[in-house]
């Protein structure tokens, strides 16, 4: 009955109780929260400036590839081309999902505010978002593109018919392999990259996007000039792209 008396002394007992029985785990996380913060601003300059120069990089490259490509196509594969990469754009725009917005949006939040730990389960599950979406697509492309066209079609937007018939024409399905590949590495690199900004990491992104870039260009001149034509080119953004996600990929495991 003493105690009842001292209701203070009472709730101090139990603040103390409750301070001795939290979990270890969520005092590291907020004490590792604390130190991701000040670094994760601390590396904002540095990254944004690269992530800057990369964009730079691959605005140029394209450029001189588009150049490269209606100087040595004819006019008839450059329409060939012209259609494919055109499908490709629809495609990855439909399987995006909006995932790379939510990734900068989120994924920084969340790891100032609670750590790294905390911020790696959510891009493990982005990226088995993505990855099962890109399997989904890549099946549909490669088996089921025609019924691709019929929803397209069905969509109530101006240019949605046109868009329809271009995904059956016969020379896109012609080259659907490739660019279904294309898809698939590009869909994997898009989100990791969008990772490594949200982060504030782009070193990696940026020596690597670069020198892929180069060599899309390179090998794109000894393509076309053996003649290999829209079908070469293609096959090279494909295999790039699946080479470029791959070691995004290690490189974020080697991080982690």
């Amino acid at each position: 009955m003493e105690n009842n008396k001292n209701p203070g002394m009472l709730i101090e007992t139990l603040s103390e109780s409750t301070e001795s029985v939290l979990p270890a785990s969520k005092k590291a996380l907020t004490t590792g929260a604390e130190e991701e913060a000040p670094l994760l601003l601390k590396r904002t300059p540095g990254s944004y400036l690269l992530n800057q120069l990369y964009g730079l990089w691959v605005f140029g490259s394209l450029f001189l590839l588009s150049v490269l490509v209606t100087r040595k196509l004819s006019v008839a594969e450059y329409g060939v081309f012209a259609v494919s990469l055109a499908a490709f754009n629809t495609v990855a725009y439909i399987v995006a999902l909006g995932l790379e917005d939510a990734t900068t949006t989120f994924v920084p939040r969340i790891f100032a505010e609670h750590g790294k730990a905390a911020a790696a389960v959510l891009m493990r599950h982005l990226l088995a978002l993505r990855s099962g979406t890109l399997l989904l697509s890549f099946v549909i492309m490669l088996f089921t593109l025609p019924a691709l066209a019929s929803l397209i079609a069905a969509i109530p937007l101006s240019g949605a018919a046109g868009m329809a018939a271009s995904l059956r024409d016969p020379a896109l399905l012609n080259h659907i392999s490739p660019i279904a590949v294309y898809v698939f590495g590009n869909g994997i690199s898009s989100l990791i990259t969008a990772i490594c900004a949200s982060l504030m990491r782009m070193r990696f992104v940026f020596v690597v996007g670069s020198v892929t870039q180069l060599v899309l260009l390179v090998l794109s001149f000894f393509v076309l000039q053996l003649g290999w034509g829209t079908d070469g080119i293609l096959w090279i953004f494909a295999v790039l792209s699946v080479l470029n996600a791959i070691a995004f990929q290690q490189q974020g495991r080697t991080s982690n």
